[in-house]
């Protein structure tokens, strides 16, 4: 006979076994859950509500209303319509801690209904997704920096790229420098640029005055500046439009990319400039000799007509008896189509008229030919600065006569005494007048010339009232090969030459003017002890 143990007799569990087990899952789960009647008050939490809230005990959250405790986005009635229409939600919203502090949740809304003769309620079970969220956030703030990177990269790549494009002046750079900034920057919208270099002055057309703008020195080996990004003011917004480091990082690297652009198109401005002073050089060299050789050619047919003018003219004088004669016994003739008594009195005047054109043809030539040979070459003599003053206009009468109906000179009454090369100091006289002349916009304006000595100094002054000249383009007017009328043919080496003669004179030139106000040229040149 075997032993055997006893069976164990399994229990088939109850209903209130299962309930109390049930009971039991909800108040011990680590997911927070919750119980809502219909008149939306909290009428059970579990453990985990309660740590995860904030709360010791249920007694401050029995019957109080939800939405104590958390917020769901959107109306009442629509989540409770998706509620019915679904037997449930699932969604996200806001929760309130104890301390008011919040924090995001995921929630699952399920209607119960336990018995016929008990009222329904509603089961909330939360998770929290703050983590999620932050992550989320984190991920977008991530991407947010890595766009701004890629602008601003975009934008120093641009920059680095300006000198393969086709931009061909340093302003033209600096233009396209200011407009693409601001679209490297958070708020593009808002923002402005600003470059200042030497006497260019760059900005964008939004550009504001404000305190907190970010500059930065631009040095480079040949002229100072800045630049200077910032945000507008836009009113209740002004407080949060401000540069991040990155941004002014970006900012100082930028800078030293456009120093070293206008490093370059500084360089490459002086080469060009370099190959057209040699090339207008060559051409200056070629035209001089040339102009020898017509000089030289004019002079050959006008001494034949010196000559021959005299000798025609004594002809005349010489046959004159003849003809007084042969009138008297045979009245009036004709000679050469003019009654005599009327060719007896004109044709010593075109003759005299042949001779006067013919010296003014040869004083031309002469004047010239002093220009082409003598400069820098002759030595210096004691001479009247009237003098040559006189010569000057004398040279220039024809361009004075159809530039202006109102010329006027005011002299020294007594001799001003340099000493110098006097067809050098006529030529900057000469350079003077043209100037003005050309400044003249009618006949109306005025040129005047004035002579004067100043303590040692002999001062020659040419004023007009023309178009005058820019500040920016004054400081230039004395550079080589620079001219306010290049447009017109003009070579840009008059006031040059002018202000070369000038100091190996031991004197000095001196401009002033302003647009549409006239110019004063002045020469100023040691008084002769």
């Amino acid at each position: 006979m075997k032993n055997s143990l006893p069976e164990k007799k399994q229990r088939t569990l109850s209903r209130p076994d299962i309930a109390h087990i049930m009971q039991s899952a909800i108040a011990l789960s680590i997911s927070p859950v919750a119980f809502v009647d219909k008149e939306d008050n909290v009428v059970y939490v579990n453990n985990a509500f309660l740590s995860i809230w904030g709360y010791s005990g249920d007694d401050d959250i029995i019957g109080r209303s939800a939405a104590c405790f958390w917020d769901i986005p959107g109306t009442p009635q629509s989540i409770e319509r998706k509620i019915r229409d679904r037997g449930g939600w699932i969604g996200e919203l806001t929760a309130f801690r104890k301390n008011r502090s919040t924090f995001p949740a995921q929630v699952s809304v399920t209607i119960l209904s336990i018995s016929d003769d008990v009222t329904e309620c509603k089961m909330y079970t939360f998770v929290d997704i703050s983590e999620r969220v932050h992550a989320q956030q984190e991920q977008q703030r991530l991407l947010t920096d890595l766009e701004e990177r890629v602008k601003e990269l975009k934008c120093l790549y641009t920059i680095l790229s300006i000198p393969n494009s086709r931009v061909s002046t340093l302003q033209s750079i600096l233009e396209s420098i200011v407009q693409l900034i601001p679209d490297s920057l958070r708020w593009p919208q808002h923002a402005f640029a600003r470059v200042q270099l030497g006497s260019l002055d760059i900005r964008t057309a939004n550009y504001q005055d404000v305190a907190d703008s970010f500059k930065i020195s631009l040095e480079t080996l040949h002229e100072q500046g800045s630049i200077e990004v910032g945000y507008r003011n836009t009113g209740d917004t002004a407080a949060s439009l401000t540069l991040l480091n990155e941004e002014k990082d970006m900012l100082t690297a930028a800078s030293g990319e456009i120093a070293r652009l206008i490093e370059y198109k500084w360089t490459e401005s002086e080469l060009i400039k370099n190959r057209e002073k040699l090339l207008h050089a060559d051409k200056l060299s070629s035209i001089g000799v040339l102009s020898a050789e017509i000089m030289h050619e004019i002079n050959n047919p006008n001494n034949f007509i010196a000559l021959n003018s005299k000798i025609v003219a004594q002809a005349w004088s010489d046959i004159m008896p003849i003809l007084d004669e042969y009138y008297r016994n045979n009245g009036d003739y004709a000679v050469a189509g003019l009654a005599f008594d009327e060719a007896r009195a004109e044709i010593p005047r075109l003759l005299d008229g042949i001779s006067e054109g013919s010296e003014r043809i040869r004083a031309i030539t002469r004047r010239l030919q002093a220009f082409i040979t003598r400069r820098g070459t002759a030595a210096f003599t004691l001479f009247n600065i009237n003098d040559a003053i006189e010569k000057a206009i004398e040279f220039s009468k024809h361009m004075i006569d159809s530039s202006t109906d109102n010329f006027y000179v005011t002299l020294s009454k007594g001799p001003l005494m340099v000493r110098g090369d006097f067809f050098q100091i006529q030529q900057i006289l000469i350079n003077f007048i043209t100037n003005a002349c050309q400044a003249l916009k009618t006949k109306a304006d005025t040129i005047g010339i004035f002579s004067l000595l100043d303590e040692n100094s002999v001062i020659v002054r040419v004023d007009d009232t023309g178009v005058g000249i820019d500040r920016k383009e004054l400081a230039h007017v004395t550079d080589p090969f620079y001219s306010t009328k290049m447009r017109f043919g003009c070579s840009g080496l008059g006031l040059s030459i002018s202000n070369d003669i000038a100091i190996s004179h031991g004197g000095k030139i001196q401009l002033k003017s302003s647009p549409d106000n006239g110019t004063s040229a002045i020469l100023f040149l040691p008084a002769a002890k």
